[in-house]
């Protein structure tokens, strides 16, 4: 068996077309209403969550062996029990690990002025959030002259590539290489004020943000 968990369509399209989906997991309140209809046409059973005791109840009832469960853009945690009896759970998280732990990584990056926004591929082996050994990571110059939409849609546009990566590796190998990085001076981010957000992410540039 293997699962999807998110709301990253490119995450699930190449995950589906290199080792087959069994199961989608999305959020009800947020769906993407492409992951909806991709997971309607090609035969993948969609799970929606309500709340996290639904997900946590549904996840229990799974007795079949799951081979790999990769997150992507999904806000409920995983509990250590599903996490468990999986045999590898991978997070694509959207932000360097060292810098861009936990809510809206991209927006802190800018925030923060750094040069860089990153795809980054763990594995996840506790309840603890954007940490694990990592499988991949991915980084492009951010644009400040361009919008945040621009520099978003950059960022996920290679999503396949990341997600390739690490299936192909599985797939050809059995197993993952990891490896691990030393946390423990990253802290996570804290939430951006929601004036702040909507700031950056309606911007028609980010020039104010840039570090000289």
């Amino acid at each position: 068996m293997t699962i999807y968990a998110g709301n990253y369509i490119e995450v699930l399209k190449t995950f589906h077309e290199i080792l087959g989906v069994s199961i989608a997991i999305a959020e009800k309140r947020n769906v993407d209403s492409k992951i909806v209809d991709y997971c309607t046409a090609n035969g993948v059973r969609l799970f929606l969550a309500e709340s996290p005791d639904h997900l946590d109840s549904y996840l229990s009832e799974l007795s079949e062996k799951i081979k790999i469960c990769i997150v992507a853009s999904f806000g409920l945690l995983l509990k250590n029990s599903f996490i468990q009896k999986t045999e590898w759970t991978v997070n694509i998280h959207p932000g360097d690990l060292k810098t861009c732990r936990g809510r809206h990584p991209l927006p802190f990056a800018i925030v923060k002025g750094l040069p860089l926004m990153t795809l980054t591929a763990h594995l996840i082996k506790d309840e603890k959030i954007d940490n694990g050994p990592v499988l991949a990571e991915l980084s492009l110059p951010i644009d400040y002259s361009k919008s945040f939409s621009f520099n978003d849609e950059k960022l996920r546009e290679n999503l396949p590539y990341i997600t390739n990566l690490i299936l192909s590796q599985l797939k050809e190998n059995g197993s993952l290489h990891a490896a691990t990085v030393n946390l423990q001076h990253a802290p996570y981010n804290k939430r951006l004020d929601a004036e702040i957000l909507h700031e950056i992410m309606s911007a028609k540039n980010l020039l104010k943000y840039k570090s000289l």
